[in-house]
């Protein structure tokens, strides 16, 4: 009997965090796709340990860059499935941080689209934080210990409303997934891991 659905499987890891001017981070991490799409198993949003900085420095993801990094190497394992491309499952990620009174602080967010080709993926993901929309109402939230932080995490997957937000990048996270997909080509669409030049 013909499947009317196809499946996207994610196995992997939340691996590291590098912000150079932080430590004692943790993440917390979700996922947004579309109305078609179902997760039949795995845990959909999910936090993990605070992690003290690596005393050895390692690649960052940017070009000459090396950074200590905050290991966490956090276990992801999704299976979703589908009968449309639109709305293709993304990680929403938002790392915390104390701050220098010890309070928890969003020290960055993050989104990364799962890859559509089956096989391994290393994916750095470039990570910001919202600024005040005054210097005036920057300090009063510095001094306040209340930082600007988005209501939901999700906002940062989602395209409404992103072109009035001001934000600073700050830091990137390390995310390794494994995907396999299954009966994608039944639904019309190409599905082949992308050949080295």
């Amino acid at each position: 009997m013909a499947s009317s659905f196809f499946s996207l499987l994610v196995n992997g890891q939340i691996e590291a965090g590098y912000f150079p001017s932080y430590d004692n981070l943790y993440c917390k991490f979700s996922t947004l796709n579309g109305p078609d799409w179902v997760v039949v198993s795995g845990v959909e949003e999910g936090i993990t340990q605070q992690s003290l900085s690596s005393p050895i420095p390692s690649f960052t993801g940017q070009p000459h860059t090396l950074a200590r990094p905050c290991v966490w190497n956090f276990p992801l394992d999704l299976a979703f499935k589908a009968t449309n491309a639109y709305g293709w499952p993304q990680l929403i990620l938002t790392v915390y941080g104390p701050d220098a009174l010890g309070r928890d602080v969003v020290r960055g967010y993050g989104s990364i689209r799962l890859p559509r080709t089956p096989g391994i993926h290393t994916i750095y993901t470039p990570m910001f934080v919202p600024l005040a929309s005054t210097y005036f109402n920057g300090f009063l939230s510095w001094i306040r210990g209340r930082l600007p932080e988005f209501r939901d995490s999700r906002f940062v997957g989602r395209s409404e409303g992103r072109d009035v937000v001001c934000v600073r990048s700050q830091g990137t996270v390390k995310v390794t997934v494994n995907i396999g997909t299954k009966d994608m080509e039944r639904f019309g669409y190409v599905n082949r891991p992308l050949k080295a030049k």
